[in-house]
């Protein structure tokens, strides 16, 4: 054993006898035993799986140009169909990237309903009327109240009564009185009664503004209840109540903003009427079209109650709204000056929206159902409603009060004289905020406080037509035979006449739709993929398989195959 081991090549493996030993080197034509770690059986497999897999994949794939690239062709023709491949690859994604962005930006179209709808299937609009007198003379001289109280010695010339009327009457004047032309200061002047009893007292009486008024051939003149707004007190016609129009709880108890005590019956902005409800109900529905379908009334004012100081218009003040909108009169209103005769051709505009929109983002429809945004007033949403909420927290906020005509609640302090400045600046200030964001941001249609328009919204388009109404005239013919005091009567008024009316007994609503639904987007994806690739869905099921399915079952195969132990044995022991 010991001659074994000295021979050459040997003390390689035993290593030598002794330290002092001398170890001869390998000859070059001889190799080491402890050569480089051989590759795993394991890995060797799974790469040949693999690539089998992929020739595979190629050979059979259902998508064009894989199937040229194999090994059985050279490699240029190879890289050639692999850029082709790719650039094609290219092309589809950038094609789908604009299929999805005008999916994304622009899901809906507004276009016109498949039926027309009647007018008596919807409310007749709600009228809301404001004189531009203000005040009767008979119980207050604002031309004299005004000088003493501006030119005069204020506690001499004006008691504390007279002195909270002016205060009154001055918040639904010209924005004039609180500009800095006048360079009036009521700094420390307070009233000390309630400003809307002293409005609704001072105000002109219903009886002294419709002279006549006439619908479905029956007196409407009783049916005009008041409405506090800030014109100050004016008449509504077909509105809502204030238990139908605010919410319960929420509203301070001082005084109501609606005298309304009619209910809503049946009848809902997103539903409409219910099958078999009564033309008698409330909201009042027209029962045609024409002029003589429609409301007819005379508005009167005496001379002693026109005056030029307080307002510059003379007249009335007409807007027509949906009976769900609390009316805003100097944001839309039509100017009925004296001595008209004025007709409005009335001209439905209802939008609704298809229930296919529902699964969409409010953003992305551009609109809310009453469902997904709820006011902390009104009990419908609406986008004027959801505008005079906005003005008013916005008021709050920067003057740490509201005008008396915004809705609020029992914590909240209604606005006095002296800060009336900064209530009529508030408006212009917020219109001016987001017109710079809109600026900033030009992609960005931002509204104050998000008030998009309601996904189903009932609007009144209007057709004016006016001519002179020589009232004096035709009166004095009419009834001076019949009652001789009729002269002396209207001397003293001034009348005008108001007809609003449907133009058309059929109207075409509008209605929200899908520009590009889901399925219109996955056949538009579908049809650019088989275009350039002739990928279809059967292809990406295919490409799944090949990517996710047979690696996986390679892998597990590769893993459970036992290794192969080889077992050397040297005399009697057993070495590994």
């Amino acid at each position: 054993m010991h001659a074994l081991k000295n021979q050459l090549g040997w003390t390689h493996v035993f290593g030598p006898r002794h330290p002092s030993e001398p170890v001869y080197p390998l000859p070059h034509h001889r190799k080491p035993i402890h050569g480089p770690k051989p590759k795993s059986r394991t890995s060797v497999q799974l790469r040949t799986g693999l690539r089998d897999l992929f020739r595979e994949y190629c050979s059979t794939s259902t998508v064009h140009g894989v199937s040229y690239i194999s090994s059985r062709r050279s490699r240029l023709e190879r890289i050639w169909w692999f850029v082709v491949i790719v650039l094609a690859v290219y092309g589809c994604g950038r094609l789908i990237e604009k299929v999805y962005r005008k999916w994304d930006e622009n899901p809906v179209i507004v276009s016109f309903d498949e039926q027309p709808t009647p007018v008596w299937t919807i409310p007749f609009p709600a009228i809301t009327i404001c004189p531009a007198a203000k005040i009767r003379s008979e119980l207050m001289n604002f031309t004299e109240s005004f000088y003493r109280f501006a030119y005069g010695t204020r506690n001499e010339t004006l008691d504390q009564a007279s002195l909270d009327e002016l205060l009154a009457v001055l918040q639904i004047c010209d924005r004039f009185f609180h500009s800095s032309v006048q360079n009036l200061s009521f700094d420390g002047v307070k009233s000390t009664v309630d400003l809307v009893s002293v409005l609704r007292r001072l105000s002109i009486l219903q009886n002294d503004t419709f002279m006549m008024c006439k619908m479905h051939g029956f007196s409407c003149s009783k049916m005009f209840t008041q409405t506090i707004t800030e014109e100050g007190v004016c008449f509504t016609y077909n509105g809502f109540s204030q238990n139908d129009m605010f919410r319960k709880g929420v509203l301070h108890g001082d005084y109501e903003y609606l005298t309304e005590t009619k209910t809503v019956t049946n009848w809902s902005l997103e539903d409409g009427f219910k099958f078999g409800t009564p033309l008698g109900s409330h909201p009042i529905r027209a029962f045609g079209a024409g002029f003589g379908a429609g409301l007819t009334v005379q508005l009167m004012s005496f001379n002693s109650d026109i005056e030029q100081h307080c307002r510059e218009e003379q007249g009335f003040k007409v807007m027509l709204h949906s009976p769900n909108d609390y009316p805003r009169v100097q944001k839309n209103f039509v100017l009925v000056t004296l001595a008209r005769d004025i007709t409005i051709a009335v001209r439905p505009l209802i939008v609704r929206t298809a229930d296919a929109l529902r699964s969409y983002s409010p953003k992305r429809r551009q609109c809310y159902f009453s469902w997904e945004r709820e006011l902390k007033f009104f009990r419908i949403y609406s986008q004027s409603n959801c505008e005079l909420e906005c003005i008013t927290n916005f008021t709050l906020k920067i003057c740490g009060c509201v005008k008396f005509s915004m809705p609020r609640s029992n914590g909240t302090r209604m606005c006095s004289t002296w800060e009336m400045k900064c209530v009529l600046g508030a408006q212009p200030k917020l219109l001016k905020k987001y017109a710079q964001q809109r600026l900033k941001n030009l992609g960005n249609f931002a509204v104050p406080c998000n008030c998009i328009p309601s996904c189903t919204a009932l609007l009144y388009d209007a057709e004016i037509t006016q001519s002179t109404y020589d009232f004096q005239r035709t009166l004095e013919l009419r009834y001076a035979p019949i009652w001789p005091p009729i002269r002396d009567f209207i001397s003293k008024k001034q009348i005008s006449k108001l007809g609003i009316y449907f133009k058309e007994a059929m109207f075409l609503s509008s209605k929200r739709n899908e520009v590009y639904g889901t399925i219109d987007f996955v056949a538009n994806c579908g049809g650019i993929l088989g275009l350039c690739l002739g990928i279809s869905l059967f292809s990406l099921v295919e490409l799944l398989y090949y990517c996710l399915v047979r690696p996986l079952m390679l892998v597990r195969q590769s893993i459970e195959v036992k290794p192969t132990v080889i077992q050397v044995t040297d005399g009697i022991n057993s070495r590994f």
